[in-house]
């Protein structure tokens, strides 16, 4: 899971720039996150134990726009400057843990502060051009790849498309990973809306809820999906222009499966489709939704 080492020399001397400039000139000042299942190092910084460095490029942007003033399970960010050729943001630290693995309570806290969130920017207008260019970047042209290897679901395809210009468009997270959601007792808090933009209400339920490690398995288990997806499909029906059926709503929820899981299908060296727990996953979303 995620924690703080302290930094290599090699590691000071890289972005010794950018720490002197916010006046921190003291190595063991400074830690480093880093995620210790995966072995995996990231330019994000703690400053004297309280503060977030973050490399970002639009984080602050994004803040500024969706989140400022509103009582959002988002950390505030504090600033934003530019250091050579990077952009960092400050933000405050929240000590805890990811959701990898979350537990089913905190599952269902996930999806009630999501919907919060999109229940409060939920639209029918049109932002037809970001869902288009979406739409074939992250569907059509992945579809496109795999489809020959499905040839008993080419059905599904008219099914998803329809549903992804006809549903409600709010705000999307778009790398809603449980790792980018952090556990602080009964607190939730999102982070990392770099990506954030205006399309279909549904996207971010299949990345959070059935995204997997490196191993293939997912990361919540079908009890804290299951709790995710009534948490959230609750909050959003106190909003009267979400007037969904909870089936049709869960239809929504294998469409943004397919979504994530179409990107995540992929090929080995001589062209062919690797069939990996990803692939035969796909393949229990297709027919799911070609049944329904």
């Amino acid at each position: 899971m995620n924690e703080n080492r302290i930094l290599s020399s090699e590691e000071w001397a890289a972005f010794r720039e950018v720490f002197e400039q916010l006046g921190y000139v003291n190595r063991d000042s400074v830690t480093r996150f880093v995620d210790t299942r995966l072995n995996k190092t990231y330019d994000v910084f703690l400053l004297d134990g309280s503060l977030v460095l973050k490399k970002a490029d639009r984080d602050k942007e994004k803040y500024d726009k969706y989140f400022a003033g509103h009582d959002f399970a988002v950390p505030p960010i504090y600033d934003s400057f530019q250091i050579g050729d990077a952009r960092w943001v400050t933000m405050p630290y929240i000590k805890g843990s990811d959701a990898r693995y979350c537990t089913v309570e905190d599952a269902g806290r996930v999806g009630k502060e999501l919907a919060k969130i999109q229940s409060h920017y939920l639209s029918m207008d049109a932002h037809y051009e970001a869902c288009k260019r979406y739409f074939d970047r992250n569907v059509l042209g992945f579809w496109n790849r795999v489809s020959s290897y499905f040839p008993a679901y080419q059905d599904v395809f008219p099914l998803v498309q329809t549903r992804f210009f006809a549903a409600p468009r709010t705000l999307i997270h778009d790398d809603l990973l449980p790792i980018n959601v952090l556990l602080n007792g009964k607190d939730v808090w999102l982070i990392d809306w770099t990506y954030a933009e205006m399309l279909p209400y549904f996207l971010d339920l299949g990345r959070f809820a059935f995204v997997t490690d490196e191993n293939g398995e997912r990361f919540l288990s079908d009890e804290a999906a299951a709790a995710f997806f009534d948490a959230y499909y609750a909050a959003m029906s106190n909003n009267p222009s979400f007037k969904m059926e909870k089936r049709d709503f869960l239809l929504d929820a294998a469409i943004s499966a397919f979504c994530q899981y179409s990107m995540f299908v992929f090929y080995d060296n001589t062209g062919k489709v690797t069939e990996s727990a990803n692939y035969q996953f796909l393949q229990k979303i297709l027919a799911y939704l070609l049944k329904k």
